[in-house]
């Protein structure tokens, strides 16, 4: 029998997780494997274990800085001296702290995407960050509609020579994040908590023919050798609102009806100097009603249809941002002002077997709708969408319209207020969309709404704040022509808390010594002569056309 000594070491918020993801409420020894426990008490899942890799990671950075990119030396050597002990979930928080190479040492995404399905359904564990995310609306035997979201969030906390170099198995270095929500349409969204495991205590596992991926309890597998689909998820999770706790549990069976979508560029959105986003997606996924329940708080609820969406994404440089693996696009970088960050996305499945995937990346000129939280609404916000249209017979092409802003809502509530603290900020909810002749006539104006009415916001484990949920789809006439679903980000910017969950001093002072330095105006002069140089000009306008192409 193994002894539970060593357990004590964890600290609280790491067993709360551990328990969560055994679907748990409370961490429990007994109910815990000895041969997981034994994972559990090893060295490498230790807290000081954790602190070693980490102090380990920044003083390679800070001895082989990148080319052409600001000294994060002072910044770096800061976090080193508060990193000595580091939960895994203040391990992962503080990467988002580091630097535009932060993207460095990961394998590079290619120039071109190369998809082998369903082979590449796989988690992808050299690149930095990666996820498997799968969304939708469903009608259950109660007759009421229900907005699922179900998500495992992956970050390798490593470099994988790094990891290598520690003795961690690509498994072992990663942090995967399970995000799951459940709106129920007229009422209220539940929201679990975001689960967050290292994979050095055994609760991370992968296995492909069949492809089945869990973290814990939580599973996402293919109910078939040879395909991905059909898929099961499974996953539960507390949602820790003081004013209403819920239990919330998900096992839905999801059937393929259309190809995969390979997104942006064939699948590269996009593919730039060994960074960017390998991006494809599965539309218009059918619920097994035999083989498909929700369960909220002590009721079951059988499903009896639905429409899904499943998009998969791997990455380097996108959270936090990295620098490009090629020098004379760091120098262009250099040039660049300060990108917003975050982003508004949306998939709509409407009648007749059509789809609709948009997206809107936050810009500089409209920062007055951003980290709003005043007392009034931004007012309206008007942006260029783009993305893909998907008919009934399955051909997809790009498509491109306008996107109104026309109605706000405040986030009030936290799915753990101790932990992720309440922001007040105001968030979209309600969107118009005009697209061009791309799209069908009947689908060409039409209006998202929420299911509820009092917002679909939470957090991840980084500290990040996002808005999420099942949406009505309207067309002018206020007529019901389908379902889907909108996602917010980069609407707030909550450092304080990004310093508590990374373990670091919340004091202004902490936040002055890690902000991170942007190119001096010496570094500007220095790439702007580079960019001068004729094969550097020539190199650079062949690299951007293929980057540009790709978006």
């Amino acid at each position: 029998m193994v002894t539970h000594g060593l357990l004590d070491k964890l600290d609280e918020e790491t067993r709360e997780n551990i328990a969560h993801a055994l679907w748990m409420n409370e961490f429990n020894t007994e109910k815990i494997s000895d041969e997981l426990i034994e994972r559990l008490e090893s060295d490498k899942n230790s807290n000081e274990s954790f602190g070693k890799r980490m102090q380990y990671l920044l003083g390679e950075k800070i001895k082989n800085p990148d080319s052409y990119t600001p000294n994060y030396k002072n910044v770096y050597e800061t976090l080193i001296d508060h990193s000595s002990s580091l939960s895994p979930h203040q391990a992962y928080a503080m990467t988002f702290f580091l630097g535009m190479d932060s993207s460095k040492g990961y394998k590079a995404i290619p120039r071109e995407a190369d998809f082998k399905i369903p082979e590449d359904d796989a988690p992808q564990f050299d690149y930095q960050l990666g996820w498997h995310f799968i969304v939708g609306s469903c009608i259950g035997s109660n007759g009421k509609e229900y907005g699922v979201q179900f998500m495992f969030w992956q970050y390798a906390l490593l470099p994988p020579d790094i990891a290598k170099h520690f003795g961690l198995s690509d498994l072992e270095n990663q942090i995967i994040e399970l995000h799951l929500a459940v709106s129920e349409a007229g009422g209220k969204h539940y929201r679990s908590k975001p689960i967050i495991v290292a994979g050095t205590t055994g609760l991370i596992d992968f296995s492909n023919k069949p492809f089945n991926y869990t973290m814990g309890k939580n599973i996402i597998r293919s109910l078939s050798d040879n395909s991905t689909f059909p898929m099961q998820i499974k996953g539960w999770g507390l949602d820790l609102d003081p004013d209403s706790p819920s239990e919330i549990e998900v096992d839905i069976t999801l059937n393929q009806t259309k190809e995969y979508l390979f997104q942006g560029k064939n699948g590269c959105d996009p593919c730039c100097g060994g960074v960017g986003t390998l991006y494809y997606s599965v539309p218009n996924l059918r619920v097994d009603p035999d083989k498909s329940i929700i369960r909220i708080n002590n009721e079951e609820i059988s499903l009896e249809d639905g429409k899904f969406w499943y998009d998969h994404q791997w990455c380097n440089g996108m959270l936090p941002g990295g620098n490009p693996r090629v020098e004379v696009l760091r120098v262009a970088n250099n040039m660049n002002k300060k990108p917003a960050g975050g982003w508004d996305w949306f998939m709509a499945q409407f009648k007749g077997n059509r789809e609709l995937t948009l997206a809107s990346i936050h810009s500089n000129e409209m920062k007055q709708f951003y980290e709003q939280t005043g007392p009034n609404p931004p007012g309206i916000m008007e942006v260029e969408a783009k993305g893909k249209y998907i008919d009934e017979k399955n051909n997809s092409k790009n498509v491109k319209g306008s996107l109104m802003i026309t109605d706000w809502i405040k986030s009030e509530k936290s799915q753990d207020p101790d932990l992720y603290p309440i922001t007040n900020t105001w968030y979209p909810q309600k969107w118009e969309f005009s697209l061009g002749d791309d799209v069908p006539e009947d689908i060409r104006d039409f209006v998202m709404i929420p299911i509820v009415s009092g917002g679909q916001s939470g957090f991840f484990g980084s500290g990040l704040h996002y808005s999420e949920g099942a949406v009505y789809l309207h067309d002018l006439d206020g007529g019901l022509i389908g379902r889907g679903f909108a996602e917010s980000t980069g609407y707030v910017d909550a450092p304080m808390n990004r310093l508590k969950l990374a373990g670091l001093p919340e004091t202004v002072e902490m936040l002055d010594k890690l902000e991170i330095p942007q190119p001096s105006s010496m570094l500007k002069i220095i790439s702007f002569l580079y960019i001068l140089w004729p094969s550097n000009k020539s190199k650079l306008k062949k690299l951007l056309t293929n980057c540009v192409d790709s978006i």
